[in-house]
């Protein structure tokens, strides 16, 4: 009976989400309340309050939930690729995953403008995102950088550069062409320049996709 419930729990849950996600897209934050959520969802308003606090909470664990399997596959990136590759790679399903969520950025700045104190939910997100890279560039600081380099700000700098793309919609080429320029950014910025051998397997990896 209580797996039950538990299963029931997270089915409105889940249905809550799903009916905000879409409302939120649609019509905004400001235009839509909780009452239309869980007009949507199909279930009684007060169920609501015993999943989220407010619609800002809704806001934030859909943002947690799009950051998630990013962060999982960058990590499974980060530990398996060698060298320099693991930043194309992880730069290219970066830029693919969050791209078609340009909707959820947006709906971010109006939480934020609308909100003062919402602003924490945009540096909430950016870490979300700064940090499997920073764990992989730790723990492979010998193969891609040196000792000396500050590695808090080179991936403050790759996810800032990402999510300028994401959030403006301005992405200036498609995800495998603009990971392979700031995969060189990147190598130059370090003391680490791409070479042409280099150069030449990683457009080779993202011909054969």
């Amino acid at each position: 009976m209580a797996r039950t419930q538990r299963e029931r729990n997270e089915q409105t849950r889940q249905a809550l989400l799903e009916s905000g996600g879409s409302l939120l897209r649609e019509v905004g934050y400001a235009r839509t309340s909780v009452a239309q959520i869980t007009q949507r969802a199909s279930r009684a308003h007060g169920t609501f309050y015993l999943h989220f606090e407010n619609k800002r909470d809704l806001v934030s664990v859909l943002l947690d939930d799009m950051a998630h399997e990013a962060r999982q596959h960058a990590r499974e990136i980060w530990r398996t690729t060698p060298t320099f590759e693991a930043i194309w790679l992880g730069l290219r399903d970066f830029l693919a995953r969050i791209t078609p969520e340009r909707s959820l950025w947006l709906l971010l700045e109006e939480v934020v403008a609308l909100e003062e104190d919402a602003a924490p939910l945009r540096s909430r997100l950016r870490h979300l995102y700064v940090e499997p890279v920073l764990r992989g560039l730790t723990e492979r600081r010998d193969e891609l950088v040196p000792p000396s380099s500050n590695l808090e700000l080179l991936a403050e700098v790759l996810t800032s550069m990402g999510l300028y793309f994401a959030r403006t919609g301005t992405l200036p080429a498609s995800p495998d062409v603009t990971a392979l320029h700031m995969t060189v950014v990147w190598c130059n910025a370090v003391g680490q320049p791409i070479t042409e051998t280099d150069l030449a397997n990683l457009r080779d990896m993202f011909e054969a996709d």
